[in-house]
């Protein structure tokens, strides 16, 4: 249930991610930003949801914090592998 609510976790931040103006990994959306934005608030309770019913609400709150961060620190260092340029 940790993988799955971390993947739950990660996937709001690839939508936070693609909604980003400055993003070029996905140019060609078929969602608004808007939408996408949107759609982030309901993956990211979803996670805390799927953890909590198995750890308790405030370890369920790390965990989905812990791969929506990890996602939103791997995804601008994928897309600027993509690019080919150097991050840091």
């Amino acid at each position: 249930m940790n993988w799955i609510c971390i993947g739950v976790a990660c996937a709001a931040a690839l939508c936070l991610y693609l909604a980003s103006p400055h993003q070029a990994l996905w140019r060609a959306l078929p969602l608004s930003p808007a939408l996408l934005r949107w759609l982030s608030l309901p993956l990211a309770v979803a996670a805390v949801l799927l953890a909590s019913a198995e750890y308790g609400f405030w370890a369920a709150v790390f965990i989905g914090l812990s791969g929506l961060m990890l996602a939103l620190v791997a995804l601008p260092c994928l897309d600027a592998w993509n690019r080919g340029r150097h991050v840091g």
